[in-house]
C-alpha cells in the first residue's frame, strides 16, 4: 500500500503572511493534528480535538483563527472582537498569546491580540478592549466579568469560539461561565 501523501502548509491556501512566519517558526510541515484540523476548520466546521502536549494542537486552532481574520479584515472595514478564545488558566492563556504573536509576526499589525486573563485591573482592560482587538484570550470568568461590565461585546461580531483544554475548563468549574458567554 502507498502512503499517502502529507499536506503541507502552502498547500492549504493559507495567507503568505503565516506561511512566512511558519517557515519563520522552523516547521517544516504539519503535525497529524494540524493537517486533519486545519482545512476542517478553514471550511467553518467545529471541530472537537483531543492530543498529547506537544502535538502543534495550539497552532491547529490558531492558524485557522488567523487566516480568517485576515480574510474578513479584506473584506470588512469593520473592527470588532472576531474571536475569542477561552482556557482554563493564566498560564495557558499566555501560551497561546505567544503562538499568536509568533504566527501574526508579519501580519501584526492587521491582526491584533489580547490576552486578558492576566492580573491586570478592570480599567487598564476596558482599555485595551475599547480598541476592539480581532483575538481576545481570557480564562471564562475574566471574559465573563468584562461581558457583564459592557467593557467587550460579542453578540453581533463574534465569527470564531475556541475553548482550549475544554476538558480542564469544564473540570475547573467554569461551566457556568461558558453558558452565560454563549447565552
Amino acid at each position: 500500500m502507498g502512503e499517502e501523501k502529507k499536506v503541507m502548509f502552502h498547500e492549504m491556501e493559507l495567507d503568505d503572511r503565516i506561511i512566512k512566519a511558519v517557515a519563520q517558526l522552523a516547521w517544516s510541515e504539519p503535525t497529524l493534528i494540524q493537517e486533519t484540523a486545519i482545512p476542517l476548520l478553514l471550511e467553518g466546521k467545529d471541530v472537537l480535538m483531543r492530543a498529547r502536549t506537544g502535538s502543534g494542537k495550539t497552532a491547529a486552532f490558531t492558524i485557522p483563527v488567523i487566516q480568517k481574520i485576515l480574510h474578513l479584515n479584506n473584506t470588512s472595514k469593520h473592527q470588532c472582537i472576531r474571536a475569542l478564545i477561552l482556557s482554563p488558566s493564566k498560564e495557558l492563556c499566555g501560551q497561546i498569546t505567544s503562538v499568536i504573536a509568533d504566527l501574526t509576526l508579519k501580519c501584526a499589525r492587521e491582526v491584533r491580540c489580547i490576552d486578558i486573563s492576566a492580573n491586570g485591573d478592570m480599567q487598564t482592560q476596558k482599555a485595551l478592549l475599547s480598541d476592539k482587538p480581532d483575538i481576545v484570550v481570557a480564562t471564562p470568568s475574566k471574559a465573563l466579568a468584562h461581558l457583564k461590565a459592557n467593557n467587550m461585546r460579542l453578540k453581533d461580531d463574534l465569527a470564531m469560539l475556541v475553548v482550549d483544554e475544554a476538558d480542564l475548563v469544564f473540570s475547573f468549574g467554569y461551566e457556568d461561565e461558558i453558558k452565560e458567554l454563549l447565552g
